[in-house]
């Protein structure tokens, strides 16, 4: 593969810069909106991502938060709140009080003296029975929040949020840094993806990445603090390294990104299809690409079960084997399988294949007025990218073409959640979708750049044949009847 040119690194360069220079624009216009509204304005899933990750810095590695700007508790309760008294106590330390809890029997103390804060703390528990006291950024208005560790999902996107409270600081800024990480190296190794796809054609390479930077969805998912984007980060890692034929690697890294969120496995469905096919390909045998399929399924599961238990050691510690596995392996899976939320007052929930049209996006965010962010990516794209790959798969399934790869990748995903949504998944969010986005902007710029309109025309064939010889069989249907 031929290496990179001094201006093709810097238009690269300038690519990945104003990547972060727009995750961050966005990541600060979302700090400024929680500021205004006094803490409490964010509304998406991040609440529970940030205050779990609080909690297990707390409660199970007993590190403290770095606080930014002052000091914070969020004080839990037990009976009832003599609000009066309270109120006469922070007045007299000098002390910030949020009070409009309604879920949370809880406040929120502030103060820019940490002492006097300490102080005022002393003498809540002196009239109130205080039953918890969570340091750092307020925590959200949601009953038993103080305890929630998110078990449901793996910890590792967890582990990041949280050390960045403890090294960084517990402020709405930085919560979000490793996302923008991640959403700049995705959009790196989508290059490097659709590059080495289509033999170093730099030019196709930086075509994908600039399309994906601008991606209203990747954008979005790299600046606020969810596990999606890690999710789709990984999936491009074991994309790059499977097309390099370096498949151990690959499945090494789809079993990390499971340990942010489990639809990370996804990316196994097209993995094990490349392998097997390669195993075989000397001379393909169906009952030998099937033992090949089940072999790396098996070492794939014992994979994906020990990473679970080693990084979620702590967490068993402090939880206990039994009561994790319970959690976050056996009730995660039936969590995952069936419908979560049913009724008003539900977000809105979508099939996969109305993430590629744009349809029932999920709100991330909402800012004052009423505007909101929503997941969605650019559909028109997502959806030549799809459709082009349904309508030509037939004349390239042949040989070992970009375009085989690359749609063995999109359909491979795509039939991932097809089988969540038909096992009982049903309440699936748009958000979800990033883990397609490296891959549908090099499909995209794949089926571009490897045009052919004698392949095309032969498709058309293909599926005229194919539409004939179904009408000729529906009416010999209606003859016996």
């Amino acid at each position: 593969m031929p290496r990179l040119r001094l201006y093709e690194l810097a238009l690269l360069a300038v690519i990945l810069a104003l990547s972060a220079a727009q995750f961050y624009y966005w990541d600060a216009r979302f700090t400024d909106n929680e500021l205004a509204v006094g803490g409490k304005g964010y509304v998406s899933d991040e609440v529970w991502y940030v205050a779990s990750a609080r909690n297990i810095m707390l409660k199970v590695f007993h590190l403290s938060p770095r606080e930014v700007g002052g000091y914070g508790y969020t004080i839990i309760y037990n009976g009832t709140l003599d609000r009066a008294r309270v109120e006469s106590l922070a007045k007299e330390y000098g002390v910030t009080l949020r009070l409009d809890y309604s879920k949370l029997n809880g406040f929120y103390a502030h103060s820019t003296n940490l002492t006097a804060l300490s102080e005022f703390l002393d003498a809540v528990k002196r009239v109130v029975g205080v039953g918890d006291v969570i340091p750092g950024w307020m925590m959200p208005d949601a009953s038993g929040i103080n305890t929630y560790l998110n078990l449901e999902h793996p910890p590792l996107g967890k582990y990041v949020i949280g050390l960045t409270m403890v090294l960084v600081g517990d402020y709405p800024l930085y919560w979000r840094l490793g996302n923008m990480v991640a959403g700049v190296l995705l959009i790196f190794l989508t290059f490097l993806a659709t590059r080495r796809l289509l033999q170093g054609n730099t030019v196709a390479g930086l075509a994908a990445a600039a399309l994906l930077s601008v991606d209203p969805l990747v954008r979005s998912l790299s600046s606020i603090a969810l596990l999606d984007v890690y999710v789709s980060l990984f999936t491009a890692l074991s994309f790059y390294l499977a097309l390099g034929k370096r498949y151990g690697l690959a499945l090494l890294a789809a079993v990390i990104g499971a340990l942010f969120k489990f639809n990370a496995l996804f990316a196994l469905i097209p993995l094990s299809l490349l392998y097997a096919r390669e195993r075989v390909k000397k001379r393909f045998n169906l009952l030998d690409f099937t033992a090949t399929l089940l072999g790396f399924y098996i070492v794939s599961g014992l994979a994906f079960l020990a990473a679970q238990i080693l990084a979620s050691l702590p967490l068993i510690s402090y939880s206990g084997f039994t009561n994790w596995f319970k959690q976050s392996i056996t009730g995660a899976i039936a969590w995952h399988t069936q419908v979560k939320c049913s009724g008003n007052g539900c977000p809105v929930s979508s099939a996969p294949w109305d993430w590629f049209a744009g349809v029932n996006p999920f709100t991330l965010y909402y800012f004052p007025g009423g505007a909101a962010v929503v997941a969605v990516g650019f559909w028109p794209v997502w959806s030549f990218a799809l459709v082009s790959t349904l309508v030509l798969l037939p004349g390239y399934l042949k040989g070992k073409t970009a375009f085989a790869k690359s749609s063995c990748w999109l359909l491979g995903l795509l039939a991932g959640y097809a089988l969540l949504w038909a096992v009982g998944g049903r309440t699936q969010y748009s958000f979800y979708a990033v883990q397609f986005a490296p891959v549908v902007y090099t499909s995209a710029i794949v089926i571009v750049a490897t045009f052919n309109s004698s392949n095309v025309l032969q498709v058309l064939r293909s599926w005229r044949d194919f539409l004939a010889e179904a009408e000729r069989a529906v009416g010999r249907l209606l003859l016996l009847q």
